[in-house]
């Protein structure tokens, strides 16, 4: 052949290359693109994006899909980081990789060798928030490699994208509008149907407006003559070209075989520029393919067959295992197809296919007995080929061994689809590792007598695997089925660790308690012998966990403190920080669990579990504040920061965020706490991770603070109807209070005092419903409820109430009693509580508590109107209205501006010489109180009770209760202030 060879020759394709250039003049200038290209088989879509690597000056970084289901997770991605991890400059390197070091060697484990001394992060709890990890670390190391020079990422090959790789690239997309990255993504459109996983992945991916698609289509007549005359050297007759273009449709692989095919048989060279005689264009590309194939001698295709069931890519080191000849007699046979341009060599001995159209051609020809015996010799070279370190080849052999087809080889299958599936999650490859498991369990089913705890230990990783991808009623069936089987056959390991995951599923997906999780995790720890202790304990934390969730509070304690004391006793780390670490679900205790916290610190220390000592020095934080300990809880948020910052997970990003947007707020600077909660808000987070369980009670009580609760009204009532639960009245009767909507207010308020208030949830919740709703109580004066709330908060005098898990500082818990005994008439135990809380909330910084506290302090000494209570009240008030101008609380003012306008009560007369209890009984008397509520309100006994009523009936001359009702009303004494 005299022109150039047919793989280097480029024509048409202007309008197509415009776009790509346009796009990488963007890139260049720092706003990243993704162009995503896509047309048939052989359209050249990979020769289109070589030509745009060739123009543009960028960096290159090129992955390519495997198209057989062999590959590890993210393989396009490893070979697009492997040329930049081996940049010779080392402290570059490490400057870019920057903390994400140790999560992108997970994928890529030379990185190890080549940097020394990358700190292994620990396993997430959550494996999703572990992918984000691994996501963003990958993120901005590609960021920070085109910093420095321009990245042209490709990836090929698209439609054979594993699931994790289109995740990655569905996560990178957004990152790349900041970035001096084009990254060109290819594809067959061909391939797809609604269901294939690179369609859902379009979709989302198109709706960002940095991203492009372009379509190849077939070159025109004129494109075709012009390639032709480049390749064959001469001017091609307009028969010839005319012929070709119409067989061909243009495809540019085909013109390319085509035209190779005829210069191998000498059409060009004979007689150049005629049209060849009895020419027959072959009128498919298999055709053509098959043809060039004829012209490579027997042996040249033998080993191209074995290399066809290798697959795409292969070592010559493979195939000579697998047909039993000399490496080099292998190689000799290679150069053979090598210089036909049938395969090239990518690496020394290793070799791949120049377009996958060839290989699935040579593939689709092998008779089924053929293709069996061939898989598994190639099956058995691979092994061993790779029996030091299997990892990265284990799906490359479940597929070779299950293709097969002999029972025994579908157990040898059987056995790497788990070890696969298993290497899968250790890379958060979830989809891979879930279709691995299930080819697993689809095996089994084909063998007659399979090993049953395989069949076990198959559905357990699928379950789990279906747990960590967040897909959690798939894993909750599948983990009910290998608890089953497991069961059966007395694998108790793998029983216990269905039913732990089960429980994490559960509690995980957030759905209403679940009665099946408590018998499920019951009946395991009786199936568990005294033997397995450590795993014992773990499953009584989890069954603890169950029965708080299921309303058993009293059970769940018992449980969870037995399993505490149990794993003291074994001194087992494990055991020790999943019984505490289960115990920080339970309700906050007035006693702070500092020691809980810190036993969990040195449990994690000797686990070397990061994730662990974080959430223990979360816990350290709340608990210090709640002992007014306020410097050792700002130390233990640093702690916090600083170990957040190390594992760079959404969730802990969040929190951090979260407890410096309550410190901000507990000390008044509200515009800081404004800035951390957006900040919060904008962050993006994975499946399963509940930004508004970290800022949903900051944001209320800024909005409320700020004055402008009623832009939450319309949201928290959605949210509160679609909770379904009554855990969320406390809030939502606030909220209507707060929005003047009294009725509103007492209907929820009631809804949560039922049978004393049992409707209050025991864990993290409950200081936020017991402060919420001590506030509705005393705005509805019930001081029937205000001595029953009294009775659950009393333990807390003393003590700074945090709600909600530290989602907020309520500031001492004091300024609530205070309110209580207030609302019960209770003047001097009012007063000692308030002035209580004023002193702690000033020792602790705490000025928005503060102000609260002096502006309720005002309105409890008005009411009781002593001679010298309107001074002190002035006082209080003066002091309240100046910090809340100066840190902008205006749902403050107008309620300081009311209590200064308030008139100065009269003084009071006492009718028919009623004494001050009578007086206090006459207005309970009033409002409809039994003799029972009245003696609990007034601490009194009912005798008491009883007696007073006599003495009121006999001075006022009243035949009865409604009577006395009202006469009270008739003399103004029926309020209950």
């Amino acid at each position: 052949m005299t022109g150039h060879s047919v793989s280097d020759i480029f024509v048409g394709r202007q309008v197509e290359l415009d776009k790509l250039l346009e796009a990488a003049a963007s890139a260049r200038t720092g706003r990243g693109r993704l162009v995503l290209v896509s047309g048939e088989p052989g359209i050249g879509k990979t020769r289109f994006a070589t030509e745009v690597a060739s123009l543009i000056g960028f960096r290159v970084l090129w992955g390519r899909c495997h198209e057989a289901a062999g590959a590890p997770s993210y393989w396009p991605w490893t070979q697009v980081l492997r040329d930049p991890l081996h940049d010779p400059d080392t402290d570059a390197l490490r400057a870019d990789l920057g903390p994400g070091a140790a999560d992108i060697a997970d994928i890529v484990p030379e990185l190890r060798g080549r940097l020394s001394g990358l700190e292994a992060l620990p396993p997430a709890r959550d494996p999703a928030e572990a992918r984000f990890r691994l996501f963003e670390s990958l993120a901005r190391f590609l960021l920070a490699v085109a910093r420095r020079q321009p990245l042209l990422v490709v990836l090929d090959d698209l439609h054979w994208a594993d699931v994790p790789s289109l995740r990655l690239l569905e996560f990178l997309t957004p990152e790349l509008a900041t970035g001096r990255i084009l990254l060109v993504g290819a594809y067959r459109d061909t391939e797809l149907s609604r269901l294939h996983p690179l369609s859902d992945a379009l979709g989302g991916l198109t709706r960002e407006a940095h991203v492009a698609r372009l379509r190849l289509t077939g070159l025109d007549g004129e494109e075709v003559r012009h390639f032709v005359a480049h390749a064959a050297g001469v001017i091609p007759p307009a028969a010839l070209t005319h012929s070709i273009h119409q067989q061909t449709e243009g495809n540019p692989l085909f013109v390319r075989e085509v035209v190779s095919l005829l210069a191998d048989q000498g059409y060009f060279s004979v007689n150049p520029g005629a049209t060849p005689t009895a020419l027959r264009i072959p009128e498919g590309i298999r055709d053509v393919i098959g043809r060039r194939l004829n012209r490579l001698s027997p042996d040249c295709n033998a080993v191209l067959t074995l290399a066809a069931v290798a697959g795409r890519g292969f070592p010559a080191e493979v195939l000579a295992e697998a047909s039993g000849k000399p490496e080099d007699a292998v190689l000799h046979v290679l150069d053979e197809a090598v210089e036909a341009r049938i395969i090239e060599e990518t690496a020394p001995n290793h070799f791949q296919f120049t377009h996958a159209l060839i290989r699935e051609t040579l593939y689709d020809e092998v008779r089924p007995g053929q293709r069996r015996r061939l898989h598994r010799a190639v099956g058995e070279a691979v092994e061993a080929a790779t029996r030091r370190d299997p990892g990265p080849v284990l799906a490359d052999l479940v597929r070779h061994f299950q293709a097969a087809g002999a029972e025994h080889e579908l157990q040898r299958a059987i056995v790497y689809a788990l070890q696969a599936g298993k290497r899968a999650n250790a890379m958060f490859g979830f989809e891979d590792a879930a279709a691995l498991f299930q080819v697993g369990l689809d095996m089994i089913e084909q063998i007659a007598e399979p090993d049953r705890r395989l069949h076990a230990e198959l559905l357990y990783n699928l379950g789990e695997t279906e747990r960590r991808a967040n897909d959690y009623p798939a894993a909750l069936s599948r983990l009910r089925d290998a608890a089953r089987v497991a069961r059966d056959g007395g694998f108790l390991d793998i029983l216990a660790d269905a039913a732990l995951s089960f429980e994490t599923a559960v509690w995980r997906w957030g759905q209403p308690p679940n009665p099946e999780t408590v018998t499920f995790l019951a009946d395991v720890l009786a199936a568990l012998p005294e033997t397995m202790a450590a795993t014992r304990i773990r499953v009584m934390a989890a069954l603890a966990r169950a029965r708080l969730y299921a309303g058993e509070y009293e059970a769940a304690t018992a449980l969870v403190n037995n399993a505490a004391d149990q794993a003291l006793v074994l001194g087992d780390p494990a055991a020790i920080a999943a019984s505490f670490d289960s115990r920080f679900e339970f309700e906050f205790s007035a006693r702070p669990r500092l020691n809980d916290a810190h036993l969990v610190l040195r449990a994690a220390d000797q686990l070397g579990n990061l994730e662990l000592a974080a959430r223990a020095w979360f816990q350290c934080a709340i608990y210090h504040m709640m002992q007014a300990e306020a410097a050792e809880s700002r130390q233990a948020i640093d702690e916090f920061c600083r170990m957040s910052d190390r594992l760079r997970q959404p969730l802990f990003s969040l929190m951090a965020l979260g407890l410096r947007s309550v410190y901000a707020l507990f000390s008044g600077d509200l515009a800081e706490a404004e800035v951390m909660i957006l900040r919060a808000l904008r962050m993006r987070s994975p499946a399963g991770t509940h930004v508004s369980d970290v800022v949903a009670v900051p944001i209320f009580e800024l909005r409320r603070a700020q004055g402008r609760i009623v832009e939450l009204r319309p949201m928290i009532q959605a949210f509160a109807q679609s909770a379904g639960s009554e855990a969320w009245q406390p809030g939502l009767a606030l909220m209507h209070l707060e929005c003047g909507d009294r009725e509103a207010a007492r209907a929820s308020f009631e809804t949560a005092a039922r049978d004393d208030f049992s409707a209050v949830p025991r864990d993290g919740r409950w200081t936020t419903s017991m402060a919420y709703l001590v506030e509705v109580c005393a705005g509805l004066q019930d001081a029937v409820r205000a001595s029953a709330l009294y009775r659950h908060l009393q333990p807390w005098a003393g003590v700074c109430m945090v709600l909600g898990g530290g989602a907020c500082i309520g500031g001492s818990a004091d300024r609530f009693l205070g309110l209580l005994s207030a609302t019960m008439q209770r003047w001097t135990d009012a007063e000692a509580h308030f002035d209580a809380a004023i002193a702690m909330n000033r020792r602790i910084g705490g000025r928005l508590p503060l102000a609260y506290t002096q502006h309720d302090y005002a309105s409890m000494l008005l009411i009781r109107a002593l001679p010298s209570d309107r001074a002190r009240a002035m006082d209080l008030l003066d002091a309240a209205a100046e910090s809340a101008a100066a840190l902008g609380v205006a749902g403050l003012l107008p309620r300081i501006n009311r209590l200064r306008t308030q008139p100065a009560p009269a003084a009071p007369t006492v009718p028919d010489e009623l004494t001050s209890r009578e007086l206090d009984v006459l207005r309970l008397l009033a409002i409809g109180r039994s003799n029972a509520d009245i003696a609990l309100v007034l601490s009194i006994s009912l005798n008491t009770v009883a007696t007073h009523v006599r003495s009121i009936l006999a001075k006022t001359g009243c035949a009865n209760r409604t009577e006395a009702a009202s006469y009270a009303m008739r003399h103004g004494l029926h309020a209950v202030s």
